[in-house]
Parts: structure tokens; sequence; C-alpha cells
């Protein structure tokens, strides 16, 4: 195999703008005043700054430089001739050119250019504006500073059928830093014809046409292996997650979507490189049907010769001696005929070989290809499904965790209410008598306390709950002010029965009161009065507690504020469980201080209660011991 050519040259594109609308309005016209500006403008400017036309184009043409400084000034000479050409034109009848320039290695063969440098410099040109010059900027730091020229940076440009994006500048100049380059006759140039032989034509093309081959099975490669889907998570972990864990899937989510939206433009893309590949096929199957028209005229014309000199064969045979002389000339020619009829056949016969290869390969291809585009289209399907059912199992795992907090706010809600309704009712200082009245207008109003021994113990705050769930309140088993003021004028007429009946028992004579009905005994073997501290830094923390038949409100104590309430619950078992909300802060060492809700747990040994108080920031231990008196019970 030869080994290609290469050079690093500049290389400038030039079209015109419109040459299909004014081909149409005036072919002739248009055509001898396009040849006019070709040889008596560029010809001239070409030669003047050393450069070679390797092409025309029929409305354009390729130049190659060996410098990017000869180039830039050669493409802005001529845009001041077309200039000067155009001054006093129609602009609909003007012929206007966009040219652009690029530095880059090409590939020569036969005198031309190929390669992607070239096609870089004919896809800028689409970008100048009609009289215009758009460089890349690889001239751009060519010329910097080296000719009266002012650049306008474009940005990085995504140009057709170029894979990597090209930074680009629009050039602007003074006309009056150019002066005009003279013209010459057209009969001072002769373009040089630059069409390149069959055999690189061939070459070319089948180049081309593996290059785009190789690239649309590499994209749909690429397109599968990089957005292959992952399985998504199980239900059950969804539903453990934390809330930085949704965040995180939320974010994975919007990520896949603009993955799927990648990858649907992949797809696009294989479509229409399958479409490419279609016309492909076709134009090859045209080729190989010219090849064997071409091939069938030659065999024409070979009978056809052959004929002829049979019948100058047949004149030979009755000719004179110097007709056979002329014979063996005849015969010479024959066989040279013969021989370049022969070489002919072989050359069609290899064509006719080449285009059934070529048609046979675009055809194996095209199905690669849409092989590519099913399985892409599957991919893509396959993303949608995993993506909806990963949007059913986050809207279920939000409404979840929506109804969880639903729910322990609930639940901090209500206790918070108990601890209020507490801390009221323990505000209203009542007396046994108060608390007998409270309890003889439950009985009456339906809520049976079992007695009326002005003590508030478990059955009494169930009743009390009953009867505040009844009128609508949080039921706390606690009353406040309001609350009491209303049960108490709810059930007057059994109050006032009840006090009579006190009353007639206390003033009878000669009767011996009855004792005062003793004290339950305690149904809990912690029942009692409790009172302990806590050393804080700097400040003392004291508690104090009452517990009655495993239950009980008492009070954490702060200098300089008001106590504190909570209640709690002591288990045969010993298993100590509470709740409360401090009005002042504790400080705690190494958190500093804590104040709010908090939730008590320990256990109760003997005389001695030893539990934790937990806030959200921290929490601190408490001992208690059982009192032997009353003095310091709450």
């Amino acid at each position: 195999m030869n080994r290609q050519r290469r050079r690093l040259a500049a290389i400038l594109f030039a079209d015109v703008v419109g040459s299909s609308r004014l081909i149409g309005r005036d072919e002739s016209g248009t055509v001898a005043r396009l040849l006019e500006h070709l040889t008596r403008r560029l010809a001239p400017i070409v030669r003047r700054h050393d450069g070679r036309t390797v092409r025309l184009t029929g409305d354009g043409g390729l130049v190659e430089f060996a410098s990017a400084v000869d180039a830039l000034a050669a493409a802005i000479d001529f845009q001041q001739a077309m200039a000067a050409a155009n001054r006093d034109v129609a602009a609909d009848d003007a012929i206007a050119f966009r040219i652009g320039l690029h530095i880059g290695d090409v590939i020569v063969e036969h005198d031309d250019l190929y390669g992607d440098d070239v096609n870089v410099a004919a896809r800028l040109q689409e970008q100048a504006a009609p009289g215009g010059i758009v460089v890349s900027r690889n001239v751009w730091e060519a010329v910097a500073g080296r000719h009266k020229a002012r650049f306008e940076q474009l940005g990085d440009l995504e140009l057709k059928n170029i894979d990597r994006p090209i930074s680009a500048f629009v050039v602007h100049w003074d006309a009056a830093d150019w002066p005009a380059v003279p013209e010459i006759s057209p009969a001072a140039h002769v373009w040089p014809s630059m069409a390149p032989s069959p055999h690189a034509a061939r070459r070319v093309r089948l180049a081309l046409w593996s290059a785009a081959v190789v690239g649309c099975v590499a994209l749909a490669g690429i397109a599968y292996v990089a957005f292959a889907p992952r399985p998504p998570p199980t239900l059950a972990e969804l539903q453990a997650l934390k809330a930085e864990d949704l965040e995180r899937l939320l974010i994975e989510r919007r990520a896949a979507d603009a993955a799927a939206a990648e990858k649907k433009r992949l797809e696009e893309e294989a479509q229409r490189k399958a479409e490419a590949d279609a016309e492909a096929l076709r134009q090859a199957v045209a080729d190989l049907e010219k090849a064997r028209l071409d091939r069938q005229k030659a065999e024409a014309d070979l009978a056809e010769l052959r004929l002829k000199i049979e019948g100058i064969r047949r004149e030979a045979a009755t000719a004179s001696q110097q007709q056979l002389a002329d014979t063996a000339a005849w015969r010479a020619a024959e066989d040279e005929a013969h021989r370049r009829a022969e070489v002919e056949m072989a050359s069609l016969r290899q064509a006719e070989q080449d285009a059934l290869q070529k048609a046979a390969l675009e055809a194996e291809n095209k199905r690669l290809a849409d092989v590519a585009l099913v399985q892409a289209q599957a991919a893509r399907q396959k993303a949608d499904e995993e993506a909806a059912s990963r949007r059913r199992a986050e809207e279920k795992l939000e409404a979840t965790t929506r109804q969880k907090a639903d729910a322990e706010a609930a639940i901090v809600a209500t206790h918070r209410a108990k601890v209020e309704a507490e801390v009221a009712e323990s505000a209203l200082h009542l007396a046994v008598a108060d608390r007998q009245h409270l309890q003889v207008a439950l009985t009456a109003l339906g809520f049976d306390t079992r007695g009326t021994d002005g003590m508030f113990g478990p059955r009494t705050r169930d009743m009390i709950a009953g009867w505040q769930k009844k009128m609508g309140v949080p039921a706390t088993g606690f009353l406040n002010a309001g609350q009491r003021a209303q049960l108490l004028a709810g059930a007057a007429a059994a109050i006032a029965r009840w006090d009579d009946e006190h009353r007639r028992l206390e003033e009878a004579p000669n009767v011996v009161p009855a004792p005062p009905p003793a004290p339950p005994a305690p149904t809990n073997v912690f029942d009692g009065a409790y009172v302990g501290a806590r050393r804080a830094p700097q400040q003392m923390v004291t508690a104090r507690i009452r517990i009655s038949g495993g239950s009980g409100a008492g009070t954490i104590d702060v200098p300089g504020c008001s106590a504190s309430a909570f209640s709690m619950t002591v288990s045969l078992t010993g298993d100590v469980r509470g709740s409360g909300d401090l009005n002042c802060p504790v400080p705690i060492r190494g958190t500093g201080n804590v104040v709010g809700p908090f939730v008590i747990s320990g256990h109760a040994v003997g005389r001695t209660l030893q539990f934790s108080v937990s806030t959200s920031r921290g929490e601190f231990d408490v001992l208690m011991d059982r009192s032997t008196s009353t003095a310091n019970a709450p």
C-alpha cells in the first residue's frame, strides 16, 4: 500500500451566495460574470500571494497557501475586489462570495487536497456573511498582529459533519487599509483542470463511506453502553431511606431523565445515519447499473470493430500486392484496437466487481445500523418504564414519610397539650373539697369516678378525659379553670345535694362522726413521694414527684425560673417512663443549654428512682429518693 502524502497548509474555501437563484434567473449571464470574477480578480490575487488553486466547484473554489498570513491577505484583497466590482450592480444581481480559512494537515493525491481540515474550511465558509470572512482559531493565532484587521470571536461552533467544536472568528477590516488589486484580462490566466482520476475518486468515495458506517456503528454502541439501565431500588429499600437519601434519589431521577433525553437524541441521530446509508446503497446500485451499461456499450463497439476488420480482410484477399501491404497495416491496427478493447473490458469488469462488493458492504452496514437503531429504541423504552416505576416508588415513599411526620407531630402536640393542662390544673391549687365537688359532678354527668375521696387517681383521670372528649376539647385528663367552671355549672344541683347531706351529718346531735376514710393502700410498691437533684455546671436542678397507683406528676426546678411540670409512670417491674417540657434552659457539658419538650426513661430500685431526661439537643441524669414525710412532696 502506498503511503499517503500529507502536508500542513492554509486552506481557503470560497463559495457564491445564492448561486442557484442567480443561475435560475440568468444562466448564461451569471456563468459569464462568475468566470470573469474568477479569472480577472481571484486568479491574480492567488498568484500575488503565492497560492495554488486546487480546484473550482462551479460557483466557488479551493485554494492552498503555504502561509496563513498570505491566505488572509488574499481573502481580504479578493473581497475588496468583489466589493468594487459590485459597486454599480443591483443588490439582487450582485455576485458575492463567502470565505472560510483554516490551517491543518491535508492529504495530497493527484494535486488535489482531502481530509477533515478541508471540510472545516468549507463549513467555516457557511458561517460567514455575504462578502465576509470567517477564520478558525489556528488562523487567528498565526496572523494576530500581522495585518490591519480586527477579529470578532464567535465562540465554539458545532459544524455539520465535524465531530469536535471549532473556535471561530469573524474578520473586519477598513477598506482604506487595503488598496484594490489590478484586474487582468480573461486570457491572461487559464485555470487548470483539477478533476481527479477515476481511481482516485473511487478511493475517496470508499474511504468516506467506510468512515460514515464505522461512525454510525460506534455511535449506536456508545449509546447502548453509556445508557445501560440500572435496576431500581426495591419498595422496602425506598421506605427505609432518610430525607437526605430521598433527596439523592430525586437527583438521580433527574439525571436519569437527562440521560433518557440524550438517548433519544442519539436514537434520532442513528435514524438519520440509517437513512443516509440507505441513500448511499441506492446510489451504489445506480453506479453498478451504469457500469453494466458501459460494458455492454464497449462489447457492442468491439463487435462492430470486428465486423469492419472482417470486411477489410475480404477486400484485402482480392487486392493487389500494394493492397496486401496496406492489409498488413490494417492488421496491426486491428491487433492494437483488439488489445485496447480487451484492456477496457477488463477495466469495466473490475469496476463492476468493485461496485458489487461495495453494494454488498453497504447493505450489511445498513443492516447493522438498523439493528443498532432497534436496540437503542428498546433501551429507551426500558429506561422509560424504569423511570415510571421509580417515580411511583418515590411518590409512595413521600406519602409514607408525610404520614409518619404528621403522626409524630400529632404525638408531640398531644403530649404538649397534656403537659400544659397538667400545669394549668396545678395552678388551680385544688383543695380536697374542690376535688370532691369535681368527682360528684363527673359522676352526676355519667362519668362515674367510683367514689368522692378527693384523690385524682387513674379512674378519675380517665373520667375527666371522657368528659373532655364529649365536650370536644383535647382529652388530657387534666382540667383548666374554664373546664372546671363548666363542669361545676353542669352539675350544680348534684353538688348542692351532696353538700346538704354532708352538712346534715355534721349537725346531727349525739352522733359521733365517722372517722375519715383511711387512704387507699398503695397499689404499687413504688408509690410515694420522691425528692432528688442533679448538679449541673454552676447550677442545681431539683426534682419532686408523688407516685400514686403507679403514676404521678411532679416538677423540675431551676433557680430563677418557674417550675417545669412532668408526668411519670412506674410499672410493677420498676420500668420508669414519662415526659414533660423544660421552661428554663439547663446547661449540659459539651452540648450547651437544653430546653423544650423532653422524655424520661429509667428504672426504680427499692426506694430510689433513677432516670434520664432527654431532649433533642442532649440529656442529663436525675436520682430521686423516696421521702419519709410529705413536707417535700409536690
